[in-house]
């Protein structure tokens, strides 16, 4: 019986693949984009963040980097029939809502929005873009949390379904019948 990788072996595998370097490259680069275009659409034109633009590009790489794992796991699941992609999913959430949060009151109109049609009223509403504008460090930090968490569980999830080959990469278990 074959040992099953951890989460560093995957992890290792993943950094060491040129391809899902550059997909990760891209991932963060367009992530940032997104969040930059959800400031600059808010504010007008202007590219006016609240926040430090270097958690603007935490933000970033660490949704891309759950979207590599993601990316890493549909290539698993399209050769052997082993797992899901849903690590795209929570990296394109997490990124929209983080945008959502630093572009703050001037998101308003969204947020208002959404909030009137899950059946808020207009104290809630208020209290709420009040409530966003006035703890963003502490969201993107919960943000940034999820998204390690995130990628640990994937790693979590991709090592129990992988083993280590003779030649010391990572491969998975083995092929679907």
């Amino acid at each position: 019986m074959q040992a099953h990788p951890g989460r560093i072996a995957i992890l290792r595998e993943i950094l060491l693949s040129p391809i899902l370097l550059l997909f990760f490259s891209i991932f963060s680069a367009v992530y940032f984009l997104v969040i930059k275009y959800f400031i600059t659409v808010s504010s007008y034109g202007i590219f006016l963040s609240s926040v430090p633009v270097p958690l603007l590009y935490l933000l970033s790489i660490t949704s891309s980097f759950v979207l590599t794992i993601g990316v890493y796991s549909v290539k698993i699941s399209v050769r052997y029939g082993k797992m899901g992609a849903e690590e795209g999913a929570a990296s394109a959430a997490t990124v929209l809502l983080g945008s959502l949060i630093t572009s703050c009151g001037c998101s308003a109109p969204v947020l208002g929005i959404i909030l009137y049609f899950l059946g808020a009223n207009a104290i809630i509403v208020g209290n709420a873009i009040s409530f966003i504008a006035s703890n963003q460090y502490w969201l993107l930090g919960i943000i940034f949390m999820l998204n390690l968490m995130l990628s640990y569980y994937s790693l979590g999830r991709l090592s129990s379904v992988c083993t280590i080959g003779r030649s010391g990469r990572v491969k998975p278990s083995s092929p679907r019948n």
